[in-house]
């Protein structure tokens, strides 16, 4: 057997195999910067998830301020994020409200969510050590959506806003709302015709099957409570004193000055009942306006009434207001703020029984200017009334009842120092 040798200067020459070596290091190269690439791409991925949320903390957090619960902000907002994929003890979930940085630094009506997870390094760790920080960023703010010029607040009654019969109600511009949780919160049935911005509750609504309802913007179920806008308000004590005592006007016309009205105010057929601006106490009694009776006042803006009912002996006796058919009443409230209760022109105590209520009745020409607030009582209006013709009415009762033909204005309300009540969303600002 011949063996062949190569002398050592060709095998020194010899470069046959080199390519299959370089190769391999090429493909080694590749991978790795491959490997990297893919390790990058799921840090994007990782701040993707983490971006929707810090989103949904942001929105949480903001919808806590639009509840008007703003203790329970970052608690809301860390849970949200938490149920959205970030990890609680892990990721750094930080809550700025207002926001500590941004288009919306300081806004009080925004909230800021600040989301960072530690990334674990694989291939990375080549080039470094530690985790990475991945950080992002939210803030979310609340818009006005509308205003109610109807609230319920009622949590919990079924047909806290009711339309019977054939009530035409027109409400355009303005939202009818129930903070009620039921599925019939807002009940709109028989043949109604409904026509309003929108429609706001806490529970759901009915729309009965020959009703005609046309809404500027969807009508919105399953929301917050709007919160009560004169939550606020308070009767100061009245003593025993009563300067003004069972006054009835029949038959006559009489004008009245502000003060304290034991037992009511009645004013009946071809009455007519002229109130100078001011604060009307009513100690134990209705207001109530019959058939042919007049009430008015005398008064310019920015000058006005507001009628207290209200009891200092057994709250069963805190009165209601009773508008009968062919009754004759114009009345505005005060805008000026020095006025005690500016931009309400009724106005009964809360601590009046639930199961009494106030009414609004069939025929009355009415011409009422600001809110009209019964907390704690049922308020219906009913038949051919027409309010607003000044500019504002706002109805906040316990529950409301509409028939008949019904138009109420929300025109002017700012002016009229009446108290907004807006329906809100959050939206994404940052």
């Amino acid at each position: 057997m011949t063996i062949s040798r190569k002398p050592p200067a060709r095998l020194w020459r010899d470069d046959s195999g080199a390519v299959v070596v370089t190769l391999a290091l090429a493909v080694t190269a590749l991978m790795g910067l491959l490997s990297v690439a893919v390790e990058v791409g799921s840090w994007y991925v990782v701040r993707r998830n983490l971006q929707s949320a810090a989103d949904a903390a942001a929105l949480a957090g903001a919808l806590e301020y639009a509840r008007s619960t703003p203790g329970r902000v970052a608690d809301s907002a860390t849970r949200e994020a938490v149920r959205n994929g970030a990890v609680a003890g892990t990721d750094t979930i930080l809550v700025n409200s207002p926001p500590a940085s941004g288009a919306f630094s300081g806004d009080p009506q925004a909230v800021e969510a600040i989301i960072t997870h530690p990334q674990g390094r694989l291939f990375t760790a080549l080039f470094g050590s530690g985790t990475v920080p991945i950080t992002t960023r939210s803030v979310a703010r609340l818009r006005s959506t509308g205003e109610a010029c109807v609230l319920a607040l009622d949590r919990a009654a079924s047909g806290a806003v009711t339309a019977q019969g054939s009530a035409v109600i027109n409400t355009q511009g303005c939202v009818l709302a129930a903070n009620s949780v039921s599925e019939t919160a807002i009940d709109l049935g028989g043949s109604s015709v409904v026509a309003a911005d929108s429609l706001w509750t806490s529970g759901n609504y009915a729309l009965g099957g020959s009703t005609n309802a046309s809404f500027a913007r969807p009508p919105v179920a399953h929301a917050w409570a709007l919160p009560d806008p004169y939550a606020d308000l308070t009767i100061p004590a009245l003593g025993n004193a009563c300067p003004n005592n069972n006054t009835r006007i029949q038959n006559e016309t009489r004008t009245l000055t502000p003060g304290v009205y034991c037992n009511g105010i009645t004013v009946g057929a071809h009455g007519v009942a002229i109130l100078e601006p001011g604060t009307y106490y009513i100690n134990r009694g209705n207001f109530d306006v019959g058939a042919q009776g007049t009430v008015r006042c005398n008064c310019t803006a920015p000058n006005g009434v507001t009628i207290v009912l209200t009891s200092t002996s057994n709250t069963t006796q805190i009165g209601g207001v009773d508008i009968n058919g062919g009754a004759t009443v114009t009345l505005r409230a005060p805008s000026d703020p020095s006025y005690a209760y500016p931009g309400v022109l009724f106005f009964q105590d809360r601590r009046a029984s639930a199961s009494g209520e106030s009414r609004l009745n069939g025929g009355a020409t009415m011409s009422l200017n600001g809110a009209l607030y019964f907390p704690a009582q049922a308020m219906q209006w009913n038949g051919n009334s027409f309010g607003g013709t000044q500019g504002c009415v706002r109805i906040i009762a316990r529950t409301v009842s509409f028939s008949g033909n019904t138009a109420l204005d929300d025109a002017g309300c700012a002016a009229q120092g009446v108290r907004p009540i807006a329906t809100t969303s959050a939206t994404l600002g940052e």
